[in-house]
């Protein structure tokens, strides 16, 4: 015996068993059971198992076997992973065996390619419906075309996350009808939804990836809503009052129609991004969410029809007045772009102040207009006191080369007079200046990365010291 197990031996049997419960792999579990009676007495008190995706692959033994063995010879086991393959008969066996204990399970089902896909991701889920006790429940690679027909009401579940799984809308519907506790529920990396609605008391956290088209309508009934992030969606209607201080809506592959998210007074971040945005539906959520913190918008175009369009003015001075608590500013190409217009500097007074802005983004993709853009980045550092950070990039300026040289140039030469007393060298790749500001001292930093003829990138940083 070595003297790592010499000395656990020494240890009264209470704490060397609690020891023993934190170890959770099926490997680590199967090694500690050759030490001694003692220890593999211990290891039936084991609370988590994890089996990973190679288990017996060495041994050249079918998964299965293992994890019926290890499972069934636990007496209070709380926490399944299983990400080898099983079958339904293992399955059941192991859920009749924990349903009394078990309050997290994690199950990598892989039924999406075998050829009838119906019947055997169905029984599967069918099985769960045993674990009456479970608090989290997770799921890879299902597919449902129909609910679980054995699944009731699962009266403790509170987290619930669907990966990579392939399902229709009144499969989904049935899932949360017997899931109606749920706090935190995820889709991710999931296709086949077209409309989804979804109806929880006790929702806190939600969360959804959805693939294909872009095409999805959602609409959510959620009092106790804080935190929402959807990729995918076309239409989304947040219904009721709720209190979202997060949300993120993002569309990769299709267009956003409408949001319809009610009034917004607790929001503090809010991110949107996509290619092609409604702006009515842009409007309409800036409109009511003036209270935010963190501010995020990286879309491409605008336009209520197929055609792309370039985004209408926004007024610089009323933008940054509807939201006055803004400590995190991101802006990407055209709407960076719509800030930075002729007349909205026309209305810019001395007296304009960001009073709470800390940190920028900004992206700028076309040297076009670029007095005003230039101007912009000025006045945004010149009305912010409490500005700590500032990151200008400028990339994707293909086929105007010449031009996205000069621009960058003109980015590199910026004085910005109240900031830095040292002027920017534009031989210089890399410049710093310290600046006249006593209270906050920031540092300005200018750097340049060509990574292609045809794209220029540039960070323009204050940062505090």
């Amino acid at each position: 015996m070595d003297y790592a197990t010499e000395g656990m031996e020494v240890l009264p049997d209470a704490i060397q068993g609690h020891i023993l419960g934190f170890v959770r792999s099926a490997r680590d579990v199967a090694s500690c059971s050759c030490v001694s009676k003692k220890w593999r007495e211990a290891m039936t008190q084991v609370r988590s198992l994890y089996f990973a995706r190679n288990v017996g692959d060495e041994q050249g033994i079918l998964p299965d076997l293992i994890v019926t063995r290890m499972v069934l010879s636990m007496t209070g086991l709380q926490e399944l992973i299983v990400y080898c393959p099983f079958s339904n008969v293992s399955l059941l066996a192991w859920l009749k065996h924990t349903k009394g204990t078990l309050k997290i399970l994690e199950l990598r089902v892989d039924d999406l390619g075998e050829k009838r896909m119906g019947n055997s991701s169905m029984s599967k889920l069918d099985c769960v419906a045993l674990s009456t006790q479970l608090h989290t429940l997770r799921l890879w690679g299902v597919l449902l075309t129909h609910a679980p027909a054995e699944w009731r009401c699962f009266h403790n579940l509170h987290t619930l996350e669907i990966v990579g799984a392939r399902l229709r809308d009144s499969a989904l519907c049935g899932i949360l009808h017997a899931c109606p506790y749920l706090t935190n529920f995820t889709l991710l990396g999931c296709e086949g939804i077209r409309v989804a609605c979804i109806e929880l008391e006790r929702l806190t956290n939600c969360r959804l990836d959805l693939y294909g088209a872009g095409d999805c309508i959602i609409s959510i009934i959620a009092p106790k809503l804080q935190t929402f992030e959807v990729q995918g969606a076309s239409w989304l209607r947040i219904k009721g009052n709720h209190r979202l201080n997060h949300l993120c809506v993002a569309n990769n592959s299709g267009k956003v129609k409408k949001l319809d998210v009610g009034r917004l007074p607790e929001l503090q971040s809010l991110s949107l991004r996509g290619v092609h945005w409604h702006w009515e539906a842009i409007h309409t959520v800036l409109q009511s969410a003036t209270e935010l913190r963190e501010l995020s918008m990286r879309v491409e175009f605008c336009g209520d029809a197929d055609k792309l369009e370039p985004f209408p003015e926004i007024d610089f001075v009323d933008f940054f007045k509807s939201h006055p608590k803004l400590r995190s500013f991101e802006a990407q190409g055209a709407m960076f772009a719509a800030v930075a217009n002729r007349n909205s500097l026309k209305q810019l007074s001395p007296a304009c102040v960001i009073p709470c802005l800390e940190e920028a983004w900004v992206t700028i993709r076309s040297p076009l207009n670029a007095d005003y853009k230039l101007a912009s980045l000025e006045a945004l550092v010149r009305c912010s006191p409490r500005l700590r950070r500032l990151h200008i990039r400028l990339s994707q300026m293909k086929n105007c080369e010449p031009v996205a040289d000069e621009f960058f140039f003109r980015v590199l030469g910026l004085k910005f007079s109240k900031i830095c007393n040292v002027p920017v060298s534009q031989s210089c790749k890399r410049v710093v200046a310290q600046s006249d500001r006593a209270e906050t001292k920031p540092i300005i930093s200018v750097c340049r990365c060509v990574r292609c003829t045809s794209t220029h990138n540039v960070t323009l940083m204050t940062s505090g010291v």
